[in-house]
């Protein structure tokens, strides 16, 4: 993917993992944002329901997709926490969180 802003987005598999090389242009670093809540989203057209948690507790997206703490004065836009500028190479699959570990076999 490639924007007029300078930003490109490519996915690289590299046997069972996937990678995001990410160029950024430094006006995204520089942009002014908010966290996103359930107030900034307000309600769904089709439901007419509010943004929530799984719980029905208000949403705040406080971490961006990898765990990373939001800024809270001044998050960055999109899935990425402060990724910083340039080429970034990012990996997204698996995440260590995702990963399957080894069992031992229990025999009778």
């Amino acid at each position: 993917m490639q924007t007029g802003d300078g930003a490109r987005a490519t996915l690289v598999t590299e046997g069972d993992q996937v990678f995001l090389h990410l160029t950024l242009d430094l006006k995204v670093a520089k942009e002014k944002s908010v966290l996103v809540t359930t107030a900034l989203l307000g309600k769904a057209k089709a439901s007419d329901c509010a943004y929530e948690n799984p719980d029905g507790t208000p949403l705040r997206v406080a971490t961006d997709c990898f765990g990373k703490p939001r800024n809270a004065a001044n998050p960055t836009p999109g899935p990425f926490e402060a990724p910083g500028t340039g080429t970034l190479t990012m990996k997204v699959w698996p995440l260590a969180s995702t990963r399957k570990t080894k069992r031992k076999r229990v025999t009778k």
